[in-house]
């Protein structure tokens, strides 16, 4: 009877609330700003362009297809016609 007693009142028993300490952000002040040399602006440039580019590659790439492109169409036929001699090519090797 004593078990079931403590563990109802452990039950029971609330947890303690616990303080939460503020909340600490980063402040950076505000530093003088550094000159850009023509080079470091010329190399940003040219990695701005390239990511672009990477950009654009990696949507062409995932861009839904088009029925009009002739290789799905070549590809569906092969498929058909894959499909079709399914059952002749498993008679030919079941033998």
């Amino acid at each position: 009877m004593k078990k079931k007693v403590q563990r109802a009142a452990a039950k029971k028993a609330a947890p303690r609330k616990v303080k939460k300490s503020p909340v600490r952000r980063l402040v950076l002040k505000a530093a003088p700003a550094e000159a850009m040399t023509p080079d470091e602006v010329s190399h940003l440039e040219t990695l701005v362009k390239r990511f672009e580019d990477s950009e654009k590659a990696w949507q062409r790439m995932t861009a839904p297809i088009d029925d009009a492109d002739p290789w799905t169409q070549v590809e569906e036929h092969m498929l058909e016609r894959r499909d079709g001699d399914s059952d002749r090519r498993w008679k030919f090797f079941s033998k």
